[in-house]
Formats: structure tokens, C-alpha cells, sequence
């Protein structure tokens, strides 16, 4: 294999390592091997940030990149909400209306764009890769130092705001079109050019 496929196929590796890890982290978690999972845990995230980066820095983003990401992403996420009662079931106990709500929006998200689209949408919008970022820093100072409320507070508001704009995308975006950076307001500006093209 050549360098530059090795290079190209790298970013999907990478989505795969974290796809791989998630079960290995919810067994830890089930085990309540702390130490360890916080160990595998800051690889996992990090690799969150490298593979989307990677594959626009290589130029080999793809249809298949974004859905390895967007499922990897979905189920590191699930994973660690899971482990989190696992865990620090205080943080359950105390903050139970925000991480339920959180859910329900978003398993509901998902689930409409699997019927819209019949895949998870993949949009990768700055406003959800933010919100992503927060519960991942969040998650991460949760299992190496403890229990910080206003980090799960700020995670949740852009959660919840990222999911705003995830409906709204639903609704306009009638083929299945990922990464969309810019999220709404690249998706209107477009439309604007297009209208005034016209």
C-alpha cells in the first residue's frame, strides 16, 4: 500500500479505533474499572478531534468518513453517558432533568434523520462539534478529577441549541448532505446566492 493510501485511509482508522474502543469502555465502566477507563477514555476523545481534522487537512473527506465519524461520535457519546451512572451516579441523581432532556432531544434528532435520510445525518456543524467538545471536556475532567456542574450545564445549552439547528437542517435539507460547517447560516447564505443568481 502506498503512502499517500495509507494516509488517505487514515482518518477512517482512526474513527474506527474510537468505534472499537467504545464497548471496550462501557465493559470497564460496568466493571467499575475507574482508573482504566479513564486511561482509554482521553485516546478515544482526542481521537474525536484528529480524524475530522485529518481528513480535511489530507483532503480525503468522504461519504463514508462522515458516517464512520458521525456513528463513532454517537456511540462514544452513549458510552459515556452509560458509564457516568456507572461511575458518579451522583451526577444522575442531582442533575437527572438536563441529561434526561438532552436525550430525549437527541435520540430523537437521530431518529428522525433515520427516517428522513435512512442514515444519521453527519451535518458536523460548529455548533455541534462545540457542544460536543464541552461534554467531552466535560467527561474528561469528570473521570480524571471530579465532578465540575456548570462544565454538564454549558456542555448541555449548546447541546440543546446544536439540536435547534439540527431540526431546522432536517426540515430544509431535503437530500442527506453532510458536513455542513457553517450549519443554518451557511445553509441560507447558499440559498440566497442561488436565489439572487437566479
Amino acid at each position: 500500500m502506498s503512502r499517500s493510501v495509507w494516509l488517505s485511509r487514515l482518518p477512517n482508522i482512526i474513527s474506527a479505533f474510537r468505534l472499537l474502543a467504545a464497548p471496550v469502555l462501557l465493559a470497564m465502566a460496568a466493571g467499575h474499572m475507574h482508573d482504566a477507563f479513564a486511561w482509554l477514555l482521553v485516546p478515544a476523545l482526542l481521537s474525536d478531534m484528529l480524524d475530522g481534522w485529518l481528513a480535511r487537512k489530507l483532503r480525503c473527506e468522504s461519504s463514508l468518513g462522515s458516517l464512520l465519524d458521525s456513528l463513532a461520535d454517537t456511540l462514544l457519546m452513549v458510552v459515556i453517558i452509560i458509564s457516568i451512572w456507572f461511575l458518579h451516579p451522583v451526577v444522575y441523581q442531582q442533575h437527572w432533568p438536563l441529561i434526561a432532556t438532552v436525550v430525549v432531544v437527541w435520540s430523537t434528532a437521530h431518529l428522525l434523520a433515520l427516517l428522513r435520510y435512512g442514515r444519521l445525518a453527519s451535518y458536523h456543524t460548529r455548533l455541534l462539534q462545540t457542544g460536543i467538545v464541552l461534554f467531552a471536556l466535560f467527561a474528561l475532567v469528570l473521570f480524571t478529577h471530579g465532578f465540575v456542574p456548570w462544565m454538564l450545564y454549558l456542555a448541555g445549552i449548546f447541546s440543546l441549541i446544536g439540536a435547534i439547528e439540527h431540526f431546522a437542517l432536517l426540515v430544509l435539507l431535503p437530500e442527506w448532505t453532510p458536513n455542513i460547517r457553517g450549519g443554518l447560516l451557511e445553509l441560507l447564505r447558499k440559498r440566497s446566492r442561488s436565489e439572487s443568481d437566479t
